[in-house]
């Protein structure tokens, strides 16, 4: 993309409220991908290369975001999983939007990978939650409200499921649909 075109591209999106369509274009195509994220109740960032050239994976960097996504109520050799490399593309996505907004914070992992028994213990889980595939995070960004996170997993078209809760968004890659938790209905924009 052309620095005219990119510059056009966030102007629209900064005057059509950010609207998805907007965000889409004037999100920059990048050949390094590097996602920052933060498990909850850690105070260390991780800031990993999931990618160096944009099509194939860096398993260095990849291992390390599956790290901080395993389930840690379980010993590690249960907990540590290949994360969805489609849930970590779409995270950064999401990330990516939010650095069009302004917004160069970590995500604030709160559940990745869960074993049937993290999952059974977890209210109000659902039974074939896509947590047990390695195929979605709970998370949320500090200073953004849920619903500028939920609008930016939205713009994205990759993003598959997404639930809007009062204090996260649950993101996974399984196939386009959404809900809420306990908040009223958000006004989507197609």
């Amino acid at each position: 993309m052309h620095r005219q075109d990119f510059v056009f591209a966030l102007t629209a999106a900064a005057l059509a409220g950010m609207s998805p369509a907007a965000v889409r274009a004037a999100t920059p195509q990048s050949a390094r991908r590097v996602l920052w994220l933060r498990r909850e109740g850690d105070s260390t960032d991780v800031a990993a290369p999931f990618s160096v050239d944009g099509r194939t994976v860096y398993e260095p960097g990849y291992r390390e975001i599956c790290w901080l996504m395993r389930d840690r109520s379980v010993a590690s050799s249960q907990g540590y999983v290949r994360f969805d490399i489609v849930e970590i593309e779409t995270l950064w996505e999401v990330q990516q939007t939010l650095a069009l907004m302004g917004i160069h914070q970590p995500l604030i992992i709160t559940s990745g990978f869960r074993t049937e028994q993290t999952n059974a213990a977890t209210e109000g889980a659902a039974r074939n939650s896509m947590h047990l595939y390695a195929k979605a995070a709970d998370f949320y960004v500090n200073g953004v409200s849920t619903r500028q996170l939920f609008d930016a997993c939205w713009s994205r078209p990759s993003a598959g499921g997404m639930g809007y809760y009062s204090s996260h968004v649950h993101l996974d890659s399984g196939t386009r649909r959404y809900w809420v938790g306990e908040l009223s209905v958000p006004t989507l924009v197609a």
